[in-house]
């Protein structure tokens, strides 16, 4: 009896053994979504992604588990190859007044102007003789035209000051230059020309139509355009003038018909005018200016 039960145990311990060794051939059971052939062809879409290699350590992955993948950068986009100048041009058309390019200019202005036809020459007599006003205050017209090319401006500008003892006209060059802000036109300019008296009254008989004063100007000037549409402007200009004039000398029968209708004690200023006169004055304006731009 004692035999035949220590016969039946190593029998059943022999049994646990050989199963021991057999599952331990066969492997770990396998993951769900696969087939237990382990074929290629049963592979499951997860158990397709969990046979992909782990891009972690496998010291990370601890009872079939393991991180999610390393998310990735997303790829910069490419450099523009002309360095963003496009983007740069659209934006500057968006602050752009919508003026475009300017070719030709013309304007008209008006205002007050003050003259004086000696500022630096106290010498009346010498010049005038006491027969015409040397000094005025009054209103000023003028007009100009030219062309432009960026930045810079080229024409020709005429001026008459409205006085109540004579008229003052200019005519001449002008040089410029602008600096565009937006609608907002900046500028300072340069002028030259020829300078004169017309229209000359005098209370003495005979001396307005003789005595003659002609010369020549420089002007400096600067102003403000506001630009209401690409073609059409309002801005207000300040200027200065210097004046250099002369008094050519009167004939001796001139004399004499100023003298026999003056006053005795003008008669003897009369003489003064024999001989020709100078003088440098200076004329200063504030003008409101209309322009027209194509």
């Amino acid at each position: 009896m004692i035999a035949r039960r220590a016969l039946c145990l190593l029998t059943v311990l022999t049994s646990v053994s050989v199963s021991s060794a057999a599952a331990a051939q066969q492997g770990p059971p396998p993951l769900p979504g696969t087939s237990p052939s382990g074929g290629a062809g049963a592979t499951s879409p997860a158990g397709a992604a969990a046979a992909q290699p782990s891009p972690y350590d496998p010291s990370m992955q601890a009872g079939g588990l393991a991180p999610p993948p390393p998310m990735t950068a997303p790829e910069p986009e490419p450099a523009s190859p002309d360095g963003g100048t496009e983007q740069r041009l659209d934006e500057a058309k968006e602050r752009d007044s919508g003026r475009g390019l300017e070719i030709v200019w013309l304007n008209v202005e008006g205002g007050y102007e003050n003259v004086g036809l000696q500022t630096f020459n106290i010498d009346e007599d010498n010049f005038t003789a006491g027969f015409v006003s040397s000094a005025a205050n009054g209103g000023v017209i003028g007009a100009g035209v030219g062309v432009r090319l960026l930045y810079f401006t080229l024409g020709a500008r005429g001026r008459v000051g409205l006085f109540s003892d004579w008229q003052l006209f200019r005519l001449g060059g002008e040089v410029g230059m602008h600096l565009p802000l937006g609608k907002l036109d900046p500028h300072v300019d340069l002028g030259f020309g020829y300078a004169g008296l017309g229209s000359v009254k005098s209370a003495v008989s005979g001396a307005a139509d003789a005595i003659a004063i002609r010369g020549f100007y420089g002007r400096i000037s600067g102003g403000l355009d506001l630009y209401l549409s690409p073609v059409f402007s309002l801005g207000a200009n300040a200027s200065w003038e210097l004046l250099a004039l002369t008094r050519p000398g009167l004939s001796s029968a001139a004399i004499e018909e100023i003298r026999s209708g003056a006053a005795a004690p003008q008669q003897a200023k009369a003489d003064l005018l024999a001989a020709e006169g100078s003088s440098v004055g200076s004329a200063l304006a504030l003008t409101a200016v209309a322009g027209l731009h194509f």
